[in-house]
């Protein structure tokens, strides 16, 4: 390979690389874009960490001495929460 080959395709490879950085960057931006509100949800579910395993931990305690409660008002939690889910899905598609 003689030096002006060299040049050319050194400045070919620069180029490419320039070009990939490019469409990386877009991509990088793209990806942001998608995954907002999963960061934005995970962010909240971060800052109610500590409340969340004081939480947990009562339930737990609670639990123990009442185990028939807990099962009885889990239930129901998710009863309404299928019952929100089903309004939402019917009420949505409008």
């Amino acid at each position: 390979m003689s030096i002006p080959n060299r040049a050319v395709e050194k400045v070919r490879l620069l180029r490419k690389i320039e070009r990939q950085r490019g469409e990386l960057s877009q991509a990088g931006s793209d990806w942001l874009d998608a995954t907002e509100k999963a960061d934005h949800y995970w962010v909240k579910l971060v800052e109610m960490r500590k409340y969340l395993v004081v939480g947990s931990s009562l339930l737990a305690v609670y639990g123990i001495r009442h185990p028939s409660a807990v099962i009885r008002w889990s239930r129901r939690a998710f009863g309404i929460w299928g019952t929100v889910k089903l309004f939402r899905k019917t009420i949505g598609n409008k």
